[in-house]
């Protein structure tokens, strides 16, 4: 139901922390080459911590994800085994994902209670790095659970790699246009100055992505790119590419156009690009991102959280100012969250 989806993700979030983790959990991996699955069999939990200690009362389960992939469709769950902190579970769950692709992923599991009104407690978790893992031997393990380690890196505690863009900048000089502008036809031509006519162009050509996060079953995404120019968040600012999708590793070869664009001003903007995976009935899912700017936490004198942009990011950017009418490209690593940098 909706309703239990919704209190899974907000579990997530975190009732946990109270619970003095115990116990471990038994499962075997194979990979099947022919349908290129993972196939986990999830068998048992020993010596579980109690949910609620003066009760002496467990409802537990068991969650999987195959990090850093964190989506619903990333997430597979056994049944709930009542009253009980030795589960027989003796359930498979399955990713069908290349085998390329599973060297990169950590596979996390999670064993939780299943409270009333859906309200759910973390009593552990464990990680099976899946490069370490010779893919063609099946793995019988017994592995203790720990508590959550959050790091700064990620939530999970795990460097998060959400794959790359490749993007090209090219600006050019309002002398160097030609007169009524590029395609202006095709342009929805606003001046970020205010100042209609004035400024020169500033074309950002998204090529291409490289390993992005399959956030669907079957290992892939229907992804696209949005683009804003900061300090400007609206509608003006706005562009999309269109959707690619079945691919991680998508060929955009879409071009955003933005006019009005004075070289000076370039020191104060910021180009924020993120990349998502389309859901037609739900919220679509955010699979990473980038910002290109100076990175001095600065614009037009005012301290912001978003010109924060550092490595490639600062001198990819940097590159495009110091060489108008040329293409700067950049290979870049997308960020697995959009929140401010530390500089």
């Amino acid at each position: 139901s909706t309703i239990g989806s919704m209190m899974s993700i907000y579990s997530e979030a975190g009732d946990f922390g109270n619970i003095f983790v115990t116990g471990k959990i038994v499962f075997a991996l194979k990979y099947e080459q022919q349908t290129q699955t993972l196939v986990i069999h999830v068998k048992e939990c020993h010596q579980l911590a109690y949910a609620d200690e003066a009760k002496k009362r467990s409802n537990p389960y068991v969650k999987t994800y195959l990090l850093p992939d964190k989506s619903r469709q990333g997430k597979r769950k056994t049944s709930i085994k009542r009253d009980t902190i030795n589960p027989l579970y003796d359930e498979t769950l399955r990713y069908e994902i290349p085998e390329s692709l599973l060297a990169q992923r950590t596979l996390q599991f999670s064993v939780w209670h299943h409270g009333r009104f859906g309200r759910n407690t973390f009593l552990g978790e464990t990680e099976v790095q899946m490069d370490s893992w010779k893919i063609d031997k099946k793995l019988d393990h017994c592995l203790p659970l720990h508590g959550k380690v959050i790091s700064a890196e990620s939530p999970t505690g795990l460097p998060s790699h959400k794959g790359e863009l490749v993007v090209s900048l090219k600006y050019i000089p309002a002398s160097k246009l030609p007169v009524g502008g590029v395609e202006a036809h095709l342009l929805w031509v606003t001046s970020l100055t205010g100042k209609d006519g004035e400024g020169g162009e500033l074309q950002v050509w998204i090529k291409e992505a490289k390993n992005l996060t399959a956030a669907k079953s079957g290992g892939t995404s229907d992804s696209f790119v949005k683009g804003y120019l900061l300090p400007m968040r609206n509608k003006a600012s706005k562009r999309k590419t269109p959707v690619m999708k079945k691919t991680l590793n998508p060929h955009y070869n879409h071009t955003f156009v933005y006019n009005g664009v004075r070289l000076e001003d370039l020191q104060h903007m910021c180009l924020e690009l993120t990349v998502w995976d389309r859901e037609p009935l739900a919220s679509n899912d955010f699979l990473g991102g980038v910002r290109l700017g100076v990175g001095t936490g600065i614009s037009n004198g005012e301290v912001v959280d978003w010109m924060d942009s550092t490595g490639e990011e600062v001198s990819l950017w940097q590159k495009m100012r110091q060489y108008p009418g040329s293409w700067a490209e950049g290979t870049l690593q997308l960020r697995s969250s959009m929140a401010k940098q530390k500089l």
